[in-house]
Formats: structure tokens, C-alpha cells, sequence
């Protein structure tokens, strides 16, 4: 467990001065929001303020237009008095520990309204063609006694650029990522090529083929097939569920409970038999039943293409009951060839690596062939083993935290929430917290009240800084990844792990 040094006056939001707050949360999404909530209604601390670049509450949520959750976030800053603690288009660029004060000094860029919902790429692009002051307006210092990073994982897209062959430049239509969308694009009697077949390009493509979309055709460009479930429907119909669960709950909480219960521990059970590596007998099992209903659903010249090489589990499932459906389109065309450039209209893409014998005989799949196209959609993830990225941390001795998890083989700490030498700085969720089972919700909820139960020692005054010590950060670690080595992640190369194969995902 984290160590605690020495004693420090509580901190009372009277003795506070101005730039200067006990608690400085970063983000203001699901983990934010459920932190600041915490330190109201269990330490009775009003003085905190939670910062976030992004115009809107909600994290992942906000950028992603989740127009029912915004909702529910709002309600609940409103409900249990948030909403003043909220500072939005506001960027946490540096964080710096001042060890003669025991305190973490906060670098805070004032942004045009906007700009903080951009990709870390858009905004530079911006700066670069603009200047600075497009993006920024004003900088200032201030300081936290304890900082708390909510700032999550899916935060900045991949940037799928990364060969000068991909150049968009030359590219005379719409190009978006799926995690910044572009309300004022018309896709009506657009060709559309959809890059991507996670859980995002499971959502677009059903919806793009049909109003108010209506696109003339939708081409999915695939690298590999993900395992597709079936999404577990609501108790008695959604739309029954969505009309009487409020009220119905409101009076029986208890039933609310049982069925989260119920959830967790079918989730828990998959767990503990299908993504443990030994169990193959079990996995083998459940492989070929969700092939059997993917081939039930989509065209027999998909099949092929639509079967995984890889283990089920080893990369992200997809739960989802209109995409595969949707393959039947005949406006939908699904193609493994990869990409290799973009033209004024269309995209160059090379040869099938699905090819049949038939095909190479004729040399139909063996060459490039051009992809006509109005839009083009990147479901192409989120750069998610950067952990915190793009903020900068530095710690004792003017450490960089992101110089450290390089030395040590990647992002890690302890618990998944504090690393040795940044005292009083907390990740939520953090490195190995999320599962590939369960929900996240459920982890931040965790994560939140282990991070405030652990900091109480600084928030009640009887300690001036806690972290945990070198070797049990490190012991934590190294046991985390052996474990890790008996799940089935390590069976593939997934979104999961970095270029160097360092899974700082998933939590074994």
C-alpha cells in the first residue's frame, strides 16, 4: 500500500487561495464527474475544480454525440451541485511537482470554445495555418495539493496518416474520423468508403445505408474480422424497458440491482472460462458458435473474409445485431485489400490477401484496383496505449512520468492508479484497469473510491503526500503481466498493446 510522510494542516477550503485548490481533477466524463461527487458527498470538500479542453461534459461520451448519456451527465453535475466546478475549454497542458511545498503546479491554457473538441492532430494543423492564437487565448499557473487524471482511454483517434502515400491532401471529399464527426457532411447518394471493422464501424455502417444517411453505397476497407455477439436485448423490449424501467426502478431499486448483479457475474463467468489460455476446449466451443451465426447472417461470399485467424477474445469483440445484417445491402461492399493511397475521387487500394485460387488465376484479386469515393470514414480507433497523452507529468527530480513507463517497458502503476515519485497524482481509470469482459463504468466506480480512500490521509490533514513505494509499484507490475500471459491477449496483436507488444490495457 501507499506509504505516508509526515503531517500537513487539513486542507479547509477557507485557508485556500486564490489559484491554489486541494483537488484538481482532469476530465470531466463518467470517472470526473463520479471523483468530484465523492469528495462532496464523503469529505464534505467543496473547494475543487475539474477542468476539461472539451466544450461539453461527458468525456468519450460528448466528443462521440452520446446524446442520452450527455443528458445523464448533466443531470447528475446539476443534481449534486457540479456544475460551478466545472471549468470547460480548459487545457491541462503540464502538471510539475514543487517538492518545498508538497504541491503540483498546473499548467492551464484558456482555449477558443471548439478547439478542444479537435484531435491533438487538428489542433496542431490548426496552430500551423493559423497561428496560436487560434487555439489558445491565454495561459496561466495555478496550484493542487492532490491531481487526479480522469482523463480515460479513448481520447485521441488513431492517426491513420502516418505514410506519405496516405496523403489526404489530394483528396477532393470528406474525410472524418468516426470520433469526430462532422455534422454538416450530406452522405445522401455519396459513395462511402468505411475504414475499420471494430465496434465503431459495427455502429456506422448499418446507419449510413439507411435514412437519414441514405448513402448510394458504403465500401468497408477490413484488415482482419472481429468476433461479432449478439447485443443482449433490454427485459421486455427496449422500448418497453425505456417507458416503464425508470419508474418501475425508482420504486424497486432493488431490481436494479439484481440485474447489474446478474450481468456482472455472467460477464465474470465468461471470464473465468473462455479468456483464461488454457481453456481451449471452451473457447473452441464458443468460436464456433458465434461463426455459426455470423454465417447465418451475412452473404455466403463473405464468409471467408469474416472468419478470424486469431483466438476468440484475443482482440476487442463486437456486440451488435444490424451490422452483419446490413452486409446483404446491396449497396454494401466489404473488401480486405489494403490501402495504399488516395486519389482526387477515389482510393488506391493493392491486392486481396483473400484471394482464391480462381481469383490469382485470372489475376482479378492480384492487382490494384481504384475505389471510387465521395466521403471517406476512419473507424479506425483511438491511439490508446499512450497513456494521459498529450499531458506532460513530471515528478521528483523533475522526472518525466512518460520517461519513466519508457524505461520500465511501458505505461504501468500501481493498482493501476499511482506511480513512485509522483506523489499525490492519480490515474483514474489508469494502466491495466480495463477488461475484455465487463464494464468500465464498473472499474471507474472502483477506481474512485480506491484513489479517494487512499488519499484521505492528504485530504484530512494528518499527511502531506502519499505514493507508493518503488518496489511494490514495480512487484505489482512484473505479477500483472505474468498473469497476463495466461489470458488469451497475448494470443494476437491487438489495440490493446503497443508497437512493442506492452499490453497497458487489459487487467488479467
Amino acid at each position: 500500500m501507499p506509504h505516508e510522510s509526515g503531517a500537513h494542516p487539513a486542507l479547509d477550503e477557507k485557508a485556500v487561495e486564490r489559484n491554489h485548490y486541494p483537488v484538481a481533477i482532469i476530465g470531466a466524463g463518467a470517472t470526473g464527474l463520479a471523483m468530484g461527487y465523492r469528495l462532496k458527498e464523503e469529505f464534505g470538500l467543496n473547494d475543487f475544480k475539474i477542468y476539461d479542453r472539451q466544450s461539453g461534459i461527458g468525456g468519450t461520451w460528448w466528443i462521440n454525440r452520446g446524446t442520452e448519456m450527455i443528458g445523464y451527465f448533466h443531470r447528475v453535475a446539476l443534481r449534486f451541485g457540479l456544475s460551478d466546478k466545472i471549468q470547460l475549454n480548459k487545457d491541462v497542458s503540464e502538471l510539475r511537482w514543487i517538492e518545498d511545498d508538497h504541491e503540483w503546479e498546473l499548467t492551464l491554457l484558456d482555449m477558443i470554445p471548439g478547439t478542444g473538441d479537435l484531435s491533438e492532430a487538428e489542433r496542431k494543423q490548426k496552430i500551423a495555418t493559423e497561428g496560436m492564437n487560434s487555439v489558445y487565448r491565454g495561459k496561466r499557473k495555478l496550484r493542487a495539493r492532490i491531481v487526479i487524471s480522469c482523463t480515460g482511454i479513448l481520447v485521441e483517434p488513431n492517426a491513420w496518416l502516418k505514410n506519405n502515400v496516405y496523403s489526404s491532401q489530394s483528396f477532393q471529399g470528406d474525410i472524418m474520423h468516426c470520433a469526430r464527426w462532422k455534422d454538416n457532411v450530406d452522405f445522401r447518394n455519396k459513395r462511402v468508403a468505411v475504414i475499420g471493422s471494430g465496434c465503431s464501424a459495427a455502429q456506422v455502417v448499418p446507419s449510413l445505408l439507411k435514412e437519414p444517411f441514405a448513402a448510394k453505397s458504403v465500401t468497408q476497407i477490413m484488415r482482419s474480422p472481429p468476433y461479432v455477439m449478439p447485443r443482449l436485448e433490454e427485459p421486455f423490449g427496449k422500448e418497453n424497458f425505456a417507458k416503464y424501467a425508470p419508474t418501475v426502478l425508482q420504486y424497486l431499486p432493488v431490481l436494479g440491482q439484481i440485474y447489474r448483479t446478474g450481468m456482472y457475474w455472467l460477464v465474470e463467468l465468461i471470464w473465468m472460462t473462455v479468456f483464461q489460455e488454457k481453456n481451449i476446449k471452451w473457447r473452441s466451443a464458443i468460436e464456433k458458435s458465434t461463426l455459426k451465426r455470423t454465417f447465418e447472417l451475412i452473404p455466403p461470399k463473405y464468409e471467408k473474409t469474416m472468419t478470424p485467424d486469431y483466438s476468440y477474445g484475443c482482440k476487442r469483440r463486437v456486440f451488435d445485431n444490424e451490422w452483419l445484417k446490413s452486409m446483404n445491402n446491396s449497396n454494401f461492399c466489404l473488401t480486405t485489400r489494403p490501402l495504399l493511397g488516395l486519389r482526387e475521387h477515389s482510393l488506391l487500394l493493392g491486392p486481396s490477401p483473400c484471394a482464391s485460387e480462381e481469383d490469382v488465376a485470372k489475376d482479378r484479386a492480384v492487382e490494384e484496383v481504384q475505389l471510387d469515393a465521395d466521403i471517406v470514414v476512419l473507424a479506425t480507433g483511438y491511439d490508446a496505449a499512450r497513456w494521459i497523452h498529450p499531458l506532460k507529468v513530471h515528478g521528483r527530480g523533475d522526472k518525466a512520468i512518460q520517461d519513466i513507463w519508457q524505461e520500465r517497458g511501458g505505461p504501468q502503476a500501481y493498482m493501476g492508479t499511482a506511480m513512485d515519485g509522483f506523489p499525490n497524482f492519480f490515474i483514474a481509470p489508469g494502466p491495466n484497469t480495463a477488461n475484455g469482459h465487463g464494464s468500465l463504468i464498473f472499474i471507474s466506480e472502483a477506481v474512485t473510491k480506491l484513489i479517494l480512500q487512499v488519499a484521505k490521509p492528504v485530504l484530512r490533514g494528518d499527511a502531506v503526500s502519499v505514493e507508493p513505494k518503488p518496489e511494490a509499484a514495480q512487484r505489482w507490475t512484473r505479477e500483472l503481466h505474468k498473469d497476463l500471459a495466461e489470458t488469451v491477449f497475448v494470443g494476437c496483436h491487438s489495440w490493446y498493446q503497443d508497437a512493442n507488444g506492452w499490453n497497458s490495457t487489459m487487467y488479467p
